[in-house]
């Protein structure tokens, strides 16, 4: 959260914007995250120590509250705990809560799906078009489709990979593209 924060402050700084593409969710399914793997197969993560590839779902909910709310890690953490919401009252004037660059306000947009993201950044039609061009060949346009395929099928990546952005708003109004 500290890292996101930061990302925040730059963007801020800089008038620039971030795009966090990642396995994870919003941090309501109350399951266990972290998982282990060893030889292409899912295993405990203690099963093998040292040999144990270990792995743990994003957060993005709680990138979300970091960014849009500009919580602390300590206040993210008891809000997991206590189940409470943090409400602005209870930062404001908080030196987390006060921009240390007035003027542009970075905000979080999404996590949406990679499958949402990508159709709306028109990928099926890039795609579509590249197939479509007669210095295609039908091998590149299998290849072509079916990388599109995995990334964007909700029993692939499409639904497992989220997409959160960072920005300001355009004109103060309107979401980055894709969100």
């Amino acid at each position: 959260l500290v890292l996101v924060q930061d990302i925040v402050d730059r963007i801020e700084k800089c008038n620039g914007a971030a795009l966090i593409i990642d396995y994870g969710g919003d941090g309501s399914s109350g399951g266990d995250t972290m998982r282990g793997f060893w030889r292409h197969t899912q295993v405990h993560p203690l099963s093998r120590p040292g040999e144990v590839d270990v792995t743990a779902d994003v957060d993005f909910g709680a990138l979300r509250e970091a960014v849009n709310r500009r919580v602390t890690l300590e206040e993210s953490l008891e809000k997991k705990r206590t189940g409470s919401r943090i409400t602005r009252k209870q930062i404001e004037g908080t030196e987390i809560s006060s921009s240390k660059h007035k003027g542009i306000k970075a905000e979080a947009f999404g996590p949406i799906t990679q499958g949402k993201f990508l159709a709306s950044m028109g990928v099926v039609e890039r795609v579509t078009k590249k197939i479509e061009d007669d210095s295609t060949t039908d091998d590149q346009a299998l290849e072509l489709y079916s990388a599109m395929e995995r990334l964007m099928a909700s029993d692939q990546m499409g639904e497992r990979y989220k997409v959160l952005s960072i920005a300001p708003k355009k004109d103060n109004l309107f979401p980055p593209p894709g969100f």
